[in-house]
């Protein structure tokens, strides 16, 4: 995130945190990699995350979040980016049983202006089920100006006291799939997870098993195979 929108997110909490309808929150998390979409943003390596969430009664809310990335994944030869930094801001309800989100946000790549990236989103949950869709006129952190869209079904379910499991499996499709010739990236593709998580003493502990079919891996080779990923997270 640059400059500019670091100090806009600061000013905006600090103004809008002063009601008392408002709440702050934050989060730090430890993981064996990051897995986005059933891909490793950081080459397989461990990532350091962590961001805070401004949230008003009303259902607005604003957040940031960053963590580490590998360069190689956006630009090959390049150095940068080392850090994904993202800002984003909706409005959540719901009805009866029924809860939505409509937001959108902004994945920044500092030091790699030409990954960064602008999805809007609208999703909704039931009982123990979820789903969502994202849109993006230019998915440029895979390296492509063509539009995409993402679906993303889930459900979660805690099978014992502090014990949850959670599944889930996402679409990936749009212009920016379509063929090389086109410019896209020769094919859409699934992803998919099903973990366990819990907490002890105060720290989330979630462990998932994370994965693409083979569409994802042909696409983005050996970081899109099915790997395990452990998390330990804190919120306060």
């Amino acid at each position: 995130m640059n400059t500019f929108a670091k100090a806009g997110v600061a000013v905006a909490m600090a103004a809008l945190s002063a009601s008392a309808a408002a709440e702050i929150s934050g989060n730090v998390a430890l993981a064996t990699d990051y897995m986005f979409r059933g891909v490793s943003q950081t080459d397989n390596q461990m990532a350091l995350q962590g961001g805070f969430d401004w949230a008003h009664e009303s259902g607005f809310y604003i957040g940031a979040w960053a963590s580490n990335v590998d360069s190689n994944f956006f630009s090959g030869t390049s150095t940068d980016p080392q850090l994904e930094a993202d800002l984003y801001l909706g409005y959540a309800g719901e009805v009866g049983e029924f809860g939505y989100d409509l937001g959108v946000i902004r994945y920044s790549y500092p030091g790699y202006d030409d990954a960064n990236t602008t999805e809007v989103y609208l999703t909704g949950s039931y009982s123990f089920f979820s789903a969502g869709v994202y849109y993006s006129n230019e998915l440029n952190f895979v390296g492509v100006s063509e539009s995409a869209w993402y679906i993303d079904l889930g459900a979660e379910y805690e099978v014992a006291e502090g014990v949850t499991v959670a599944a889930h499996v996402g679409f990936s499709d749009g212009d920016a799939y379509d063929s090389v010739a086109s410019g896209g990236l020769g094919s859409d593709y699934m992803d998919y997870s099903i973990g366990v998580s819990t907490e002890m003493a105060g720290v989330g502990l979630d462990l998932t098993y994370v994965g693409t079919n083979n569409d994802g891996e042909d696409i983005f080779g050996g970081v899109a195979d099915d790997r395990v990923v452990f998390t330990v997270s804190k919120s306060f």
